[in-house]
């Protein structure tokens, strides 16, 4: 069995809400709406607004939880592919 394979058993194992959470939006939307709003999008002078900071957040958690889904869809859809591959009988020679 691929690596690959092994570690997505074990992550799967977890469970999909605490997948997109943390690899969707604390390891994606968080550093993103952090970049995003404190470096990318800060105004030439001054603190960058409150509103701004609470709008940022919203999208960048919405935007990491949006990934995190594709992500699990995308990994969970190559772990059945693998499982059903491993089901077929091998093609007859010839």
């Amino acid at each position: 069995m691929p690596n690959d394979i092994k570690k997505w058993e074990t992550t799967r194992k977890k469970g999909k809400a605490k997948f997109i959470l943390t690899n969707g939006v604390l390891s994606w939307g968080l550093p993103m709406f952090f970049v995003m709003t404190f470096v990318v999008n800060r105004p030439a002078h001054g603190a960058t607004p409150p509103s701004m900071v609470m709008i940022s957040a919203v999208i960048w958690a919405l935007g990491g939880a949006l990934f995190g889904t594709v992500i699990w869809t995308m990994s969970e859809k190559k772990y059945l592919k693998f499982l059903e591959a491993r089901k077929s009988p091998p093609p007859l020679p010839g």
